[in-house]
Formats: structure tokens, C-alpha cells, sequence
């Protein structure tokens, strides 16, 4: 038997796999960030520097996946960075009030919460589902545009966030919070290992799924999914639910980071989700994109913006930058499938 022969399936999809990679614009724009990095500070590529980049990508990229399952649907979430507090300022106020009506201080000197850690994210993840649910059912059944539905959830959350905080910060005082925000498995933060996990499980269904196809047939076409028989209208609800998850756990893994939740943060994070899914590759037209090009497009991002930190750019020039990055991506996108069209 030769050598091909003997070759398993896996080793034969692997070269086109790897060539591919090597034809993919966003993998040498990576290569070139690092690059340059690496020629301009002594810092970039220092394994502080890279473990902060993991930890940046962790709750960028949650977000970016959620985004790109809404925008395979053709559909787009701008709610999700006000959700992504407002499920963990929502789980640190319940359990606040259950210990109050048991008998049990669990919000001590102040605004410290030192409650049940996994009840908090339990409800968390439970509110990013359940809003996510909301926008769903009001784009796909009473016909909203999702960028009237999201933009109207995000500024009712906004608004949900300073009620419920009365604008004073919860600091999150426990082990649990300290284990996702600190700690490492092996070299891997605690973080980013959590956003590969959701990445290959939304890798899983959306690509691997007859399920998650659905998703590129509804952004596709709609109308032919519909005369196909698929019910588009549930699997637009549960891209949301998919998104509001996403948001959640992004939330979780932010503010364990930074040990507080306060109204105000993450504002703007929900242009960055969007452009990394477009930088990604993913179309906002819908029926294009992957899980898997939106990691390469986080990665990209966020090595992108921590050069800029370095070189001591400001914040208010890298927020220009992002919105250049995004207009350029958006259309070279549309660039390209017209190429592919014609």
C-alpha cells in the first residue's frame, strides 16, 4: 500500500487547510502586525504583552462570535455591549435582594458583592438568553428592523444599567471572579481558554450542523429558505439567544478582569464586535462568514490596537482608527462579492 494510501483523512484535509491559510489576507495582515511589533518595541512581544492580548481577545472576540451569528442571518445586534453589563449588574442585584429577603449580607462594605459567585453568572448567562430572546422574537416575528429592535435595547439597557447601580460601581469581591479574571491554564489565561471553548462549539454547530447551516440559507436567501421549509423566523430568534449568550459570558469574563460593574462600561463595544466579524470576513448582508475567521479577525483587531497602545497612540485616535478599519472592511466586503457575482 503507498504512502497516500495510508495517509488518514484528517492529514488529507489538513494540506488544503493549511494552504488556505497561507492564501488568507487577514493571516499575513497578523503576521505583519506582529512584525512590525516585534521591529518597533522591546515590549510586544513579551509574554506579559501577549497574555494581555489573549485577555483583550477573550471578551472582544465573545463578543465578535455572537455578532457574526446574528449577521449570518443577514440580521445585526447593536445591543450587545449593553447587555454584556447588564447581565452581570442584573445577576449581582438579584442575589443582592435574595440575600436581603433570607437573612444573608452578601453586599457588604458598601457596594462590595461577596455573594454566591456561580449564582451570579448562572443569571447572567439566563438575562443574555432572555434579552437575546426579546430581539429576537421582535425582528422575526414582529417584523422590526434589528437595527431599530438593537439599537432601541441597547439604549434601554444603557438606561436599565445606571437604575439598577443607582451610577455607583459593584465591586465583585471572590474566588471565583479572581479564577476567570487571573488565572492561567499553563501559559492560556483562564479567559481566552473560555472563548475557545465557546468558539469551537459555535465552530461545532454552525459549521458542522445541518442546524447551523441554516443560518447562511436564511442570510442566503430567505425566501427560497422559507419555500425550502425551513422556519426562519425560530432560527432568527435563536441567533439572538446565540448573541445574548455570547454578550453574557463576554461580560462575565470582563468584569472578573477588572473585579467591578459599573453602567458606563464597554461602551462602543458593540462597533468593535462588528468590526471584527466584517474584518473576519463575515458579510453584512448575510449567507458569509465563519466562527473560525472571526477568531483571525479578533486576533488581528486586537493585536492591531494594543501596537497603538504601545506606540502611546490615544484612545480617541485608536476609536478613529476603528472606524476606519470598519468602513474600509465594509467595503472591500461588498468589493469582493461582487467580484464573486460577476
Amino acid at each position: 500500500m503507498s504512502a497516500a494510501g495510508l495517509a488518514s483523512p484528517s492529514a488529507s484535509r489538513l494540506g488544503p487547510f493549511l494552504a488556505g491559510l497561507l492564501r488568507d489576507p487577514i493571516v499575513w495582515l497578523i503576521v505583519a502586525i506582529f512584525a512590525v511589533g516585534s521591529l518597533t518595541s522591546e515590549y510586544y512581544l513579551t509574554a506579559a504583552n501577549i497574555e494581555n492580548l489573549m485577555r483583550n481577545i477573550a471578551v472582544i472576540g465573545l463578543l465578535s462570535l455572537g455578532m457574526t451569528v446574528v449577521l449570518l442571518t443577514g440580521r445585526i445586534d447593536l445591543s450587545v455591549a449593553a447587555l454584556m453589563i447588564f447581565s452581570v449588574i442584573v445577576g449581582v442585584v438579584l442575589m443582592a435582594w435574595l440575600g436581603s429577603v433570607i437573612g444573608v449580607r452578601w453586599l457588604v462594605r458598601g457596594n462590595t458583592f461577596a455573594g454566591p459567585t456561580l449564582a451570579v453568572m448562572g443569571i447572567a448567562l439566563a438575562t443574555g438568553a432572555f434579552v437575546g430572546a426579546i430581539n429576537g422574537i421582535g425582528v422575526a416575528y414582529l417584523k422590526v428592523a434589528s437595527f431599530i429592535m438593537t439599537l432601541v435595547s441597547l439604549t434601554a439597557l444603557r438606561g436599565f444599567n445606571y437604575v439598577l447601580t443607582n451610577g455607583h460601581p459593584y465591586y465583585l469581591k471572590s474566588p471565583l471572579f479572581n479564577w476567570v479574571g487571573d488565572a492561567k491554564l499553563g501559559p492560556v489565561p483562564v479567559s481566552f481558554a473560555i472563548f475557545l471553548a465557546v468558539l469551537v462549539a459555535l465552530i461545532a454547530f454552525v459549521n458542522g450542523t445541518v442546524r447551523g447551516g441554516r443560518f447562511y440559507a436564511i442570510g442566503g436567501n430567505e425566501k427560497a429558505a422559507l419555500y425550502a421549509g425551513i422556519k426562519t423566523a425560530r432560527y432568527v430568534v435563536l441567533a439572538f439567544v446565540i448573541s445574548g449568550i455570547c454578550a453574557a459570558i463576554a461580560g462575565i469574563v470582563f468584569t472578573a478582569r477588572l473585579k467591578s460593574v459599573d453602567a458606563p462600561l464597554a461602551a462602543g463595544y458593540e462597533l468593535t464586535a462588528i468590526a471584527i466579524a466584517v474584518i473576519g470576513g463575515t458579510a453584512l448582508s448575510g449567507g458569509v462568514g465563519s466562527p473560525w475567521r472571526t477568531l483571525l479577525g479578533s486576533v488581528a483587531f486586537a493585536a492591531g490596537l494594543n501596537l497603538l497602545a504601545i506606540w502611546g497612540v490615544g484612545t480617541w485616535y485608536q476609536n478613529l482608527a476603528i472606524g476606519i478599519v470598519l468602513i474600509l472592511s465594509v467595503g472591500l466586503s461588498k468589493l469582493s462579492r461582487k467580484k464573486v457575482q460577476s
